[in-house]
């Protein structure tokens, strides 16, 4: 825990003033507040979730849990008083073409989906059942703190010929004009001890969970900020785009694209993703004003997905989706990173923060 020291009396405050006059009209300098950092990493006994001050190295166990690391992703409360950790096949990275800087470790066939809920306070976790009617496929914490599941379900052959589905007496009609698989998605909530279905509406593979009107009650979750997706602006500097020109991969499905986060601009290799999106490749370079700059010992490369985060004057780059292999920057200059965390992320700051 940070020690805090007692701060001097507005007396004394003025009194060294006066004294040092010069000292008081030298320009003062703030340095960003430490950043925390939610993670998960592997122990000789399983898999331990980690509130970490990166600079400082100071570590909070929040859970210990009896599983591998592989394919974890976590959510957290508003309040952050209560966290979700969820292990499962589908949280991992994967490259855009050919063989990734750090190829995936395959589950085994004894690797099984789990979910636990975390006291953060208590540093307890429990594990739960998975919500019925389908896979899982999104969880996290609304606004009031309870948590919520998401689920994908395929109908049976009938449901499918018939083109309806009746459930709990409401009846769903498949969406089956478009050439696209039709599919169920629920959203559930743990209360009571068992999993209440909220909402379940038709929708299809391309689709998934976006429908259902409770998705957008779903708070901090590693699934959403680990998504390499983002909303590309077009680079149009001749300056900046002839310095990035020496760096462009030879496949022509990419481009160089500007990405803002807070006030950093970086320049990424994007892959197009349907009309208005792109995917963040690990391809980045750092861009002041016409000036662009390699981030020091950044290891991904144009193949892999790529995270982007910021809080504040922190830049925080990792693969996509595990959220494996995180780079913490502080105006360009690498403050930490580990090559053994995974679903690295900022936690969140405070409400009303």
């Amino acid at each position: 825990m940070t020690t805090l020291h007692r701060p001097l009396s507005v007396s004394l405050l003025l009194l060294l003033w006066s004294a040092a006059p010069a000292l008081a009209r030298e320009p003062r300098t703030s340095r960003a507040p430490e950043p925390l950092l939610s993670l998960l990493e592997p122990t000789g006994e399983g898999c331990e979730w980690i509130r970490l001050q990166p600079l400082s190295a100071v570590r909070q166990v929040i859970a210990r849990l009896a599983v591998d690391c592989q394919g974890g992703a976590t959510a957290l409360s508003r309040d952050g008083k209560h966290g979700a950790a969820r292990f499962w096949r589908g949280g991992v990275s994967a490259p855009v073409t050919g063989r990734p800087t750090f190829p995936e470790r395959f589950p085994s066939p004894a690797f099984r989906d789990r979910l636990f809920l975390v006291d953060v306070e208590t540093a307890t976790a429990t594990e739960l059942p998975l919500p019925g009617s389908g896979e899982l496929i999104e969880f996290g914490f609304d606004a009031e703190g309870q948590l919520l599941g998401l689920t994908l379900q395929k109908p049976t052959p009938e449901q499918e010929r018939q083109g309806v589905v009746e459930l709990d007496g409401t009846r769903v009609v498949l969406e089956t004009n478009d050439g696209r698989r039709p599919l169920l998605t629920h959203a559930f909530q743990w209360r009571d001890g068992a999993w209440k279905r909220r909402e379940v509406k038709a929708t299809t593979d391309t689709t998934g969970p976006r429908v259902l009107a409770l998705r957008q009650k779903l708070g901090e979750r590693s699934s959403h900020t680990l998504d390499p997706r983002f909303t590309p602006e077009e680079l149009e500097d001749d300056v900046v785009l002839d310095q990035l020109y020496a760096f462009s991969p030879e496949e022509t499905e990419g481009e160089w694209t500007l990405l803002r986060r807070g006030g950093t601009r970086l320049a990424v290799w994007s892959i197009p993703f349907g009309e208005e999106e792109a995917l963040a490749t690990g391809l980045v370079r750092k861009v002041d004003k016409q000036k662009v700059s390699a981030l020091p010992g950044f290891p991904l490369r144009p193949n892999d997905l790529a995270s982007v985060q910021t809080r504040g004057a922190f830049l925080l780059l990792s693969l996509a989706d595990s959220g494996a292999h995180p780079y913490l920057y502080r105006g360009g200059k690498l403050v930490w990173n580990s090559e053994s965390a995974r679903a690295v992320t900022f936690w969140p700051s405070p409400p009303g923060k």
